[in-house]
């Protein structure tokens, strides 16, 4: 077998402490005094270039499918920077219309579109609507007019002319055969009956046929006379058929006559309105309103009335003239810009309209007037704006808005019937052409979500304008900076800010970006914590908010959202919870945590213990072993195991019973911060050197032994800082972090004043064997070229105790069903009792 050998490792460099001045930004109000005054030019829009430059391509480019979907974290400005963009109203350069409904006389279930020049709608209806309010005294006008008069008489004279005469005739046909011509009254109808001769008297001819049957009556020739009879009863009703043949033609003839005077005024008073407005469609309907009242023309003829007294039917009049309302669904009377339309309340029938009941209508039925518009028809030609994360959540709005996008066409549906197609309302309008440009704002969760999850989102949202939520801190966004703070003092009428309080707020806005040479670009936090300053400004009197402000605008909001905080401490002072600021302790260390409650979040240390020996479980975690620990953890737990075998036994089977846990921590954690803590209470409890409790540690590793950054520094410095102080700093006490993590620093005042007095240190460690030796005054020691340490340095103490409890752990053998349970996870039963 090849020798391997390794070059011995340089030593750890020393882990430095960090100055004062490396623990904070702090922001010169000298450096922002010149700024006042400054022009401001860019109104809300702050930083984020490449969300801007994606939102410009957007809002021009005009190909199809390229709407706009504003994602990034909440507070950074998204909604305002899209309103500052839209106030300046770009030009679209398309015709702007109005749109109605009316009534189909074809087809009453498919309402009629009229789309007409914007500002035309209105007009159109008031001019429309004088000619219907006349219309039934004009009708009834022209239905009497004395012309029309004498025609219809003329015609009645015909008719009754031709009825004498063939009446006449038949009445003597019937005298030479005995027989006598009578009208019969029937209830309140009239009719002819023939009735035979006998004894110079009509009678029917069922009772002569009785007379005779009896004897009663002798009648020397009855079957000539019922023969007879017979005979004239169909002559008599040719005549009728042929009278009733003639009616027809006479009232058709009046039908005509009326048609043709009313339907002569309508063309009139019709092509008037034409003349006016002269739009799509316009024409057909006003024909189809022609055919409509020309049908109904009895409606407006007093002599062919419906009710007891001769009148119209009321109902049947409102009947038709509701069917000549015009329901006017978007009316662009007065606009003159490009729509732009905020839609903040997305349901369903807001952003895409419906077909309502009114509660007034006791049918229960639904036709054109029952059609509502929607933001998304009256942003047509513009821009429409709204909240996806809204939108998703009303049922069937994103699906319906994919369908516009895609095929440019909104039909108007109530609710019902687009997530039910076969609903009892049958009512299918016209569907309306739209070009209209969506903005949709919402997070990036949301976007993913969407961008994987449907062909459509992908084909209709073509353009992601992505926020950041940290910027640069540079002149040019400092300035930007502070012309948002001031811009929001002259809207809101706020007390104006100091230089010390502009100062301040800038600070705060480097610790919430969480990087020394970065701004936060959560410009709602920056500016609640301005309105609050404000406030405390003038409760105190104040001229301006100055630093003193903000400072008790930050410690207020920690006091009303640090309950629990304060409750956890109190546990730690009294004793219940065991963390210890002094004195030196084996296989003990304070690792730092973060907890974040979402309104509130805080450093807040855990003693990590580990035990070890002999045996061959390897490395277990008690958090891991009772499934309280996430991934994140498993797989910092599974990187120390490997470093261990690495750095100390490569070329040997590491053989050991380690346990590592979070002492009184009995929730969930997760992440790989506290596995540099948990490494180095490990190697304390293998090489038997105490660890001084006074300092915390915190930071992940790698398989090289590394410290690697994280986050929540500043929480978990001051979480820690503060237990100290309480207890009363010696100056011993201190804090590792990783050496990467120091650009993330922003810590509060009372901190950096501490460790500037030097009464509390701050140490950046890259490397474990770094860490070793601040922590034990002890060499660490690095291997030679054969793995083996120097005698009196750390790791070969670490190193010989593994080699001792591997010949320990060869000599007793492992018991049964033990061997290797520390690779994963206890199998858990199943119902049956096998795992």
């Amino acid at each position: 077998m090849a020798k391997i050998t390794r070059s011995r490792r340089p030593s750890a460099p020393a882990a430095p402490a960090l100055t004062p001045d490396e623990l904070a930004w702090r922001c010169p109000p000298a450096l922002l005094a010149p700024l006042r005054g400054v022009e401001e030019e860019h109104g809300a829009l702050i930083g984020q270039s490449r969300a801007l430059d994606a939102l410009r391509l957007g809002l021009t480019i005009e190909s199809p499918g390229h709407n706009i979907f504003v994602c990034g974290p909440s507070g950074t400005g998204k909604m305002s920077t899209v309103r500052a963009l839209l106030k300046r109203r770009p030009q679209r350069d398309r015709p702007l219309y109005d749109y109605a409904y009316v009534h189909n006389f074809s087809d009453p279930d498919r309402p009629r579109l009229l789309r007409m020049p914007a500002g035309t709608a209105r007009r159109f209806r008031k001019e429309f609507e004088k000619l219907v309010v006349e219309l039934p005294e004009t009708v009834s006008r022209l239905l009497e007019a004395e012309t029309l008069e004498r025609r219809r008489e003329k015609a009645a004279e015909t008719y009754k002319s031709l009825e004498r005469e063939l009446i006449g005739a038949f009445e003597r046909t019937c005298e030479k055969q005995q027989f006598q011509l009578a009208q019969v009254q029937v209830g309140e109808s009239q009719h002819l009956e023939i009735y035979p001769v006998y004894r110079k008297k009509p009678i029917d001819i069922e009772e002569l046929r009785e007379l005779v049957a009896t004897g009663k009556a002798r009648v020397a020739r009855f079957d000539a006379i019922q023969a007879d009879y017979e005979t004239l009863k169909g002559e008599l009703r040719t005549i009728l058929g042929q009278l009733r043949k003639e009616a027809r033609r006479m009232q058709e003839e009046i039908k005509d006559l009326e048609s043709t005077a009313v339907r002569r005024a309508l063309d009139d008073a019709f092509n008037e309105l034409l003349e006016s407005f002269s739009f799509e469609g316009a024409r057909t309907w006003l024909e189809e309103v022609t055919g409509a009242i020309l049908e109904h023309l009895d409606l407006f003829d007093d002599d062919l009335g419906d009710d007891e007294d001769g009148d119209p039917d009321p109902s049947r009049v409102e009947e038709l003239l509701r069917r000549l309302r015009i329901n006017i669904v978007l009316d662009n009377d007065g606009a003159t810009a490009t729509p732009v339309v905020f839609e903040n309340f997305p349901t369903f029938t807001n952003l895409l309209g419906t077909v309502e009941r009114s509660s007034e209508d006791t049918r229960g039925t639904v036709d054109f007037t029952h059609i509502k518009a929607g933001s998304l028809l009256r942003a047509d030609g513009g821009f429409l704006i709204l909240n996806a994360n809204d939108a998703v959540q009303e049922a069937g709005v994103w699906r319906a808005l994919y369908r516009v996008l895609k095929t440019r066409e909104l039909e108007i549906q109530s609710p019902e019937q687009f997530m039910s197609p076969g609903a009892a309302c049958a009512l299918k309008p016209e569907s309306i052409r739209v070009d209209v440009k969506v903005i949709a704002v919402g997070d990036d969760d949301l976007y993913r979500l969407l961008y994987t999850g449907t062909d459509e989102f992908r084909r209709v949202f073509k353009i992601k304008a992505d926020f950041d939520d940290e910027m640069p801190r540079d002149p040019e966004h400092l300035a930007l900076y502070a012309q948002h703070i001031w811009r929001v003092v002259r809207e809101e009428n706020l007390t104006p800010v100091g230089d010390t309080g502009l100062a301040r707020l800038v600070e705060f806005g480097v610790r919430l970006a969480d990087r020394q040479d970065r701004l936060s670009a959560r410009f709602s936090d920056i500016t609640d914590l301005l309105r609050e300053a404000s406030h405390y400004a003038r409760e105190a009197g104040g001229e301006s908010v100055d630093a003193e402000h903000v400072r008790r605008a930050l410690d207020e909001r920690r006091r009303r959202h640090g309950l629990a905080e304060e409750k956890l401490h109190e546990l730690i002072q009294c004793g219940v919870i065991d963390i210890a600021t002094d004195g030196d302790e084996v296989g003990q260390i304070n690792a730092l945590t973060v907890l974040d409650l979402a309104d509130h979040t805080f450093g807040q240390p855990c003693r990590v213990t580990a035990s070890v020996a002999p045996g061959s479980e390897g490395l277990i975690s008690i958090e891991r072993e009772v499934e309280l620990s996430g991934r994140l953890h498993d797989k910092g737990t599974l990187i120390l195991s490997g470093w261990l075998r690495s750095h100390y036994l490569p070329m040997q089977p590491l053989s050991l019973s380690a346990t590592l846990t979070f002492e009184q921590l009995h929730d969930d954690i997760d992440g790989d911060s506290a596995s540099a803590a948990e490494a180095l209470a490990l190697l304390s409890a293998l090489a038997d050197v105490p660890l001084p409790q006074g300092m915390a540690i915190t930071g992940a590793i790698d398989q090289r032994g590394r410290i690697l950054a994280i986050g929540g520094v500043n929480e978990k410095i001051e979480g820690f800082f503060r237990l100290c102080a309480h207890r009363g700093l010696t100056g011993r006490q201190g804090i590792l972090i990783p050496a990467d993590n120091r650009r993330n620093l922003q810590l509060e005042d009372d901190v950096v004043e501490a460790v500037r007095a030097g009464r509390f240190h701050i140490w950046s460690v890259g490397s474990l064997d770094t860490a070793i030796e601040r922590l034990t005054g002890k060499p660490a020691g690095a291997p030679d070229a054969q793995g083996r340490f120097p005698n009196d340095s750390f790791n070969a103490r670490v190193r010989a105790r593994l080699v001792e409890l591997a010949h320990l752990g060869a000599e007793k053998p492992t018991p049964p069903g033990r061997r290797g349970a520390s690779r994963g996870r206890r199998p858990v039963p199943t119902a049956d009792g096998e795992p």
